[in-house]
């Protein structure tokens, strides 16, 4: 736990029973002596956190509401509400979502700014809508938040005049970066894109949720597969039992050759014993059969587009 944190918990704790304290999206966490004086009174204290410290600050079970400074309490509950709902009942890749939530929001009283909505997804693709949160007539940056679709989510940022972080990366871009595993150009199939001279523009958090997934389904592949059950054959119990190994031990060290490992009881024979381990890998072709079926794949979704 950060420092920062630490010193929040103890903030709130000399404020007393009735403290409260506000967490806000951009990572925000204002203290007050009790909620009424959060929409009357300037708050004893202000912090800003990463995300880190965050999610920390989260787990306290210490923090009292979260959302976007600026926005009120029932204009915030009603977008979060309905965007939830539309979440939960469709596909986030939607094609069509975008403009049907925004058709709930408006009549359900929610003020949008379409100019400033197109703007803002020219920009980044995964915006929902910028939308008047502030329940003041006045028009400043400070009343106004946009939505933004991550990972499934919908998430409430204060729209401060327009100031976007999105991270835009091409298919080729995401091919490189994203490598283990490999994020190819049928994994952004449905995912909202920009288009720039031609070339399309995905938000990488998205393509980061999608190298989780991955990376999760791969992990729970290889804990599947982790351990295995072998009949042996008499002749590969002759040959281990004429060098007096076990089984085990020569296994091990074939596989130790092959991934070139150093950690008992996975340790390589030598650099030699890697080269011919590869080779014979190789030369059985099991990567060569992979690459014929990715260019088989890849011709296929050229004559498609």
């Amino acid at each position: 736990m950060t420092g920062t944190v630490k010193e929040i918990i103890e903030a709130k704790e000399r404020v007393g029973e009735g403290a409260y304290l506000w967490l806000a999206y951009d990572g925000i966490a204002i203290l007050w002596a009790c909620e009424e004086d959060s929409h009357t009174t300037d708050p004893l204290q202000r912090w800003e956190l990463d995300s880190t410290e965050k999610d920390q600050l989260i787990e306290t079970g210490l923090v009292d509401d979260q959302g976007v400074l600026g926005c009120s309490g029932e204009n915030y509950e009603k977008v979060e509400s309905i965007c939830a709902k539309m979440l939960s009942e469709n596909s986030p890749t939607d094609p069509t979502l975008f403009k049907r939530i925004i058709h709930q929001l408006v009549n359900a009283g929610i003020t949008i700014d379409h100019i400033a909505t197109a703007k803002a997804r020219a920009e980044t693709p995964n915006v929902v809508a910028v939308f008047k949160g502030g329940d003041s007539d006045e028009e400043t940056p400070e009343d106004w938040d946009y939505i933004e679709v991550l990972g499934g989510e919908a998430i409430i940022w204060g729209y401060d005049g327009g100031d976007f972080q999105a991270q835009l990366l091409t298919a080729e871009q995401i091919s490189h970066y994203y490598e283990d595993p490999q994020v190819t150009v049928a994994d952004l199939e449905g995912l909202r894109y920009l288009e720039r001279k031609g070339v399309r523009l995905y938000d990488e958090a998205d393509i980061t949720v999608i190298s989780e997934r991955m990376k999760a389904e791969r992990q729970a592949r290889m804990d599947a597969a982790r351990n295995l059950s072998m009949v042996l054959p008499d002749e590969f119990l002759k040959l281990c039992e004429e060098v007096h190994e076990t089984p085990a031990a020569i296994l091990e060290g074939f596989i130790a050759d092959l991934c070139h490992l150093q950690e008992s009881p996975y340790i390589t024979n030598g650099s030699d014993e890697r080269d011919m381990a590869e080779a014979y890998f190789d030369r059985c072709g099991y990567r060569v059969r992979v690459e014929w079926e990715r260019e088989r794949l890849k011709a296929e979704a050229d004559k498609k587009s």
